[in-house]
């Protein structure tokens, strides 16, 4: 009789154990899953600059905080940075002209190391304010648009010769 009983409990132990197993599992799968989530640190990138096909113009000032982070001041042609960790952030953005406050909330992409917010974009309205970053699409647009007032660009990244000046062979 007591190997009857035996019997039967080696079974029902077996399937509990599993049952606890899975259970466990699925626990750590969520843990680890809300930890990406809310843990995951992104880099924002604050831009105060026109539009090269001139549809915005950039703020003439103004002070923008990010989740009630120490705010920054922006004038045209600024770009700076915040460290946001998580997917969903407010920005707060006063402009000094007419003493103005838009506030806006937003979502991080989650594999996205870096996104772009174009600040007067969002003033005025025009979406996508906010883009994954992406320094292809950086280099591209600052080839497009040439080199600032004053400087030298030059003609390719091999040669290393400033544009507009010729390179002399010298004889052995």
């Amino acid at each position: 009789m007591n190997g009857t009983t035996e019997a039967k409990g080696a079974p029902q132990t077996k399937t509990r154990r599993h049952l606890v197993r899975g259970g466990l599992l699925v626990a750590y799968i969520l843990i680890m899953v809300l930890m990406i989530l809310t843990g995951r640190r992104h880099t924002i990138l604050i831009d105060n600059k026109d539009a090269a096909d001139g549809s915005y113009r950039a703020i003439n000032g103004m002070e923008v905080s990010i989740d009630k982070q120490e705010s920054s001041e922006y004038y045209p042609g600024d770009r700076d940075k915040a460290m946001v960790q998580g997917q969903k952030h407010t920005i707060k953005v006063n402009i000094f002209d007419d003493n103005k406050t838009i506030e806006q909330s937003f979502t991080v992409p989650l594999w996205n190391d870096m996104t772009i917010i174009s600040v007067p974009k969002m003033v005025a309205g025009i979406e996508p304010w906010i883009e994954p970053f992406t320094m292809a699409e950086q280099i591209q647009e600052a080839l497009e648009s040439g080199p600032p007032a004053g400087e030298m660009s030059f003609q390719s990244l091999d040669s290393g010769v400033p544009a507009g000046t010729e390179q002399t062979q010298q004889s052995p």
